[in-house]
């Protein structure tokens, strides 16, 4: 019998009612005609018959039928209504059959509207129904730069690869790299069209972690359910999941419950910028669960390449090295080199995790990915990458302010240079980078207002940045910041060109056995977890510089006297954190004010900085302009919003 049932739902129809009124709420139907005035529209394309979800039918296409239902598509007339009995006849024609005939609908801005068949979508609703079989025709918005928009634009654009509606992101950039997420056989900039098998594996993963993500209360977070499963991809990977049963896709959700606290965290990361007391507060019981008392603690580290060719490792190799001087017998460590391919580095921290390591250092951003991965796979590990991606609560990420050393090195510059023209090598177009570009540029400005820095990449396709500074004239330039044992003794740090000759004049000085020591310190007296309890629902950052030691300049002896006392001042000035580049009044290269007078950036601004000052000659390039193996690594770690790298 089909009245028991109407009432049933006319009761839901009364409760969503009254706390839509009680929330100040439209208590009916959403009017698609509402939402067009003003000249919105700016076009329609026709979808023809498609299967859509049921969760994204929001309202009605006119105002004739919606205070016939509450939002909810519940009936709110009485049964012996008109309207109530066709209800019920409805209701017991789908018992018998089901929904026979297609709906008729407008989609607009990834949301369904009905033009026929209310009471279908209604008893649907009421029967626990997902999907309802629809012809569709698409209302085009009229374009605009409003974040809403944008998101929409990306969304067509995945649906012409994906094909699927279920999957709603509230900001830009999330649907691009939702593509990235999941593997197909074209490439990452033109990944191909999703077949039906994939969209069946995709539509089945996002309904299990709906399903348990809203059990959990998360849709009471302020992100949507397709940004929490994007993030729960990216954490796992699609290859890893693809398969699962749903009991084990829920155990992996429940593993990273804290990455959804964090993302929904209006401020997702904490910056620590020096050693904390809490860091440095012994515990009770000291030591890693599973760590026999009086037993070295095992510390691994994975370098991208051998220390005795790479500057980069090899001033973590001297890292390393200090922990082991510094510590001795309470620590073992052992070092490896991995290559930046996922498989590789997951099979080599595997195999440090077997070889007794309870401490991992992985100390390139190639590594960021696979290191989450693996930190939640190994509760029992405490793992660290090196880089300014503070994504995730479950791994902790270190880096060093090298823009207070850049400041400094800009300093000498803007007082050393004779033709007012100094040349800056940059790498690569990421986290950080424009905020050293930008220190730079403002140390030479404050003792040389007429000097220009023009800046370089040295990862640009087919270009050489030397012959560009011959062009320009530039008689210094700051290039990379670290040498290797078996490089020369050129082409890094700052150094002046005088007759076809080079002359260093300082060197920035990455000193990560500081951060190391005082990591590893924590951790053997059991305070580990005290930074992560006090920062509780955001990602942690290990962001040191001259304060704790981690940063120096090493200049020449022969810089006149009155450059070495100004470099002196301002060094012990910043010392003591009394100084930073980046407060007052700054003008970017477009004569806007970047930072007001009075006001100092975050760390998190500066890290996400993606402006240059306005003595700086260059730009920042897009990936697509890197050499192609560069590609990759930029697009992951840009300051640029996702869909700008895309």
């Amino acid at each position: 019998m089909a009245y028991p049932d109407y009432a049933k739902a006319q009761r839901m129809a009364e409760k969503q009612y009254r706390q839509a009124i009680a929330r100040g709420e439209y208590p009916y139907l959403p009017v698609l005609e509402d939402l067009l005035r003003g000249g919105s529209e700016d076009g329609r394309v026709p979808l023809g018959e498609i299967e859509i979800p049921i969760a994204l039918i929001a309202g009605t296409a006119s105002a004739e039928r919606t205070t016939a239902f509450a939002s909810n598509f519940m009936p709110l007339l009485e049964p012996e209504t008109e309207f109530g009995c066709k209800w019920s006849a409805l209701y017991d024609s789908v018992q018998e059959m089901g929904v026979n005939e297609p709906i008729r609908v407008y989609e607009y801005m990834q949301r369904f509207y009905v033009i026929e068949g209310n009471k279908r979508v209604s008893v649907s609703k009421y029967n626990g129904a997902v999907r309802i079989e629809a012809n569709v025709t698409r209302i085009v918005p009229k374009p605009s730069d409003s974040a809403e928009y944008r998101t929409y634009a990306e969304f067509l654009a995945f649906y012409k690869i994906a094909g699927i509606y279920e999957i709603v992101m509230g900001q830009p950039g999330q649907f691009p790299r939702l593509l990235r997420a999941v593997p197909t056989s074209g490439t990452v900039d033109q990944p191909a069209p999703w077949g039906e098998e994939l969209r069946r594996d995709v539509r089945f993963l996002y309904s299990v972690f709906e399903t348990h993500y809203f059990a959990r209360g998360g849709h009471r977070l302020p992100v949507t359910t397709g940004e929490a499963f994007l993030h729960f991809l990216e954490i796992y990977g699609f290859v890893q999941i693809s398969g699962q049963s749903s009991a084990e896709l829920h155990r992996m959700i429940d593993r990273v419950w804290a990455e959804f606290r964090v993302l929904a965290d209006k401020n997702p990361s904490s910056h620590i910028l020096n050693p904390t007391q809490g860091s440095q507060r012994v515990a009770l019981t000291k030591k890693l669960p599973l760590l026999p008392t009086g037993a070295p603690l095992h510390i691994a580290f994975l370098f991208p390449k051998d220390p005795q060719s790479s500057g980069w490792s090899y001033n973590h190799e001297i890292g390393r090295r200090y922990l082991e001087d510094t510590f001795g017998a309470a620590i073992c460590t052992e070092s490896y080199i991995c290559s930046a391919d996922p498989a590789e580095t997951e099979e080599t921290i595997t195999k440090a995790i077997a070889d007794g390591c309870r401490l991992i250092f992985t100390t390139s951003p190639v590594y960021h990915a696979v290191s989450m991965r693996m930190a939640v796979a190994h509760p029992e590990v405490i793992l660290l990458n090196c880089s300014m991606n503070t994504s995730y609560k479950q791994i902790r990420t270190y880096y060093l302010r090298i823009y207070e050393a850049k400041l400094i090195t800009g300093l000498i510059a803007g007082s050393m240079t004779e033709s007012e023209r100094i040349g800056y090598i940059a790498d690569y177009p990421v986290l950080g980078t424009p905020a050293s570009i930008t220190a730079f540029a403002l140390g030479v400005k404050l003792v040389n207002p007429r000097a220009m820095v023009y800046l370089d990449w040295s990862t640009l396709e087919d270009h050489d940045p030397a012959a560009f500074f011959r062009s320009k004239q530039v008689d210094l330039i700051s290039d990379r910041d670290i040498s290797a044992p078996r490089d020369d003794d050129t082409g890094f740090g700052l150094y002046g060109i005088y007759g076809g000759s080079c002359f260093r004049l300082a060197a920035p000085v990455w000193n990560w056995g500081s951060l190391y020591a005082d990591l590893v310190r924590s951790v053997l007296i059991g305070a580990w977890k005290n930074d992560g309890n006090d920062n509780e629902t955001q990602a942690l950052n290990y962001y040191w510089g001259m304060s704790s030691g981690a940063i120096d300049v090493a200049y020449s002896g022969r810089l006149p006297v009155g450059t070495k006392k100004l470099v002196q001042l301002v060094q012990e000035q910043m010392t003591k954190g009394g100084f930073s580049p980046f407060t007052g009044l700054i003008y970017g290269q477009d004569g806007t004010v970047r930072l007001e007078e009075g006001r100092t950036l975050t760390a998190e601004e500066i890290i996400r900085a993606d402006w240059l000052p306005d003595n700086v000659v260059g730009r920042l390039p897009e990936v697509s302009e890197l050499r192609p193996q560069f590609r990759e690594f930029a697009k992951w770690h840009s300051f640029k919003p996702p869909e700008e790298t895309a």
